[in-house]
């Protein structure tokens, strides 16, 4: 059997929540606030042994962003519950798939702040420097899919 020799340059349309390659940094936490999202960003807890939502907090400590669980019920924009996943895989650094606020004009290289003014946005990127918003150390890299971007958090 042949294989082809071309390769894809392309990252396919895939849901936010997923680590791309295999060079990363994924913490596991087995206490987490519940309904976090795969594809969002996620904050350390105050007691700093699990991690919360983002919500509006003053000073939130940015986490890293919730993977997909593709192992367990979770599918994409899924939330992650007591009844359907005990743990939780926090993607630190490496290039992940994000949920990002509608509307953004967004260009390679841009840098990444998490959305922490508006409820319904909560934990998903955003180009907006705006007070209250959480600049990550890392940059967006290319849009996968409507609202969903690779980003390279370093």
């Amino acid at each position: 059997m042949a294989f082809p020799s071309a390769r894809k340059d392309e990252i396919g349309k895939i849901g936010s929540g997923e680590i791309i390659g295999n060079v990363g940094v994924v913490s596991t936490y087995t206490v987490f606030e519940e309904a976090l999202k795969g594809g969002r960003f996620v904050k350390m807890n105050t007691a700093g042994d699990g991690v919360d939502l983002i919500d509006a907090s003053a000073t939130p400590t940015i986490a890293g962003v919730a993977k997909r669980e593709v192992s367990s019920a979770l599918e994409d924009g899924g939330t992650y519950t007591a009844a359907n996943s005990n743990i939780v895989d926090v993607i630190e650094s490496g290039v992940v798939t994000v949920d990002v606020v509608g509307g953004l004009t967004i260009a390679k290289f841009d840098p990444v702040y998490v959305e922490n003014l508006t409820a319904l946005d909560y934990g998903k990127a955003t180009t907006a420097s705006t007070a209250g918003n959480v600049l990550v150390d890392g940059y967006f890299y290319k849009e996968v899919d409507t609202n969903v971007w690779a980003i390279r958090i370093k």
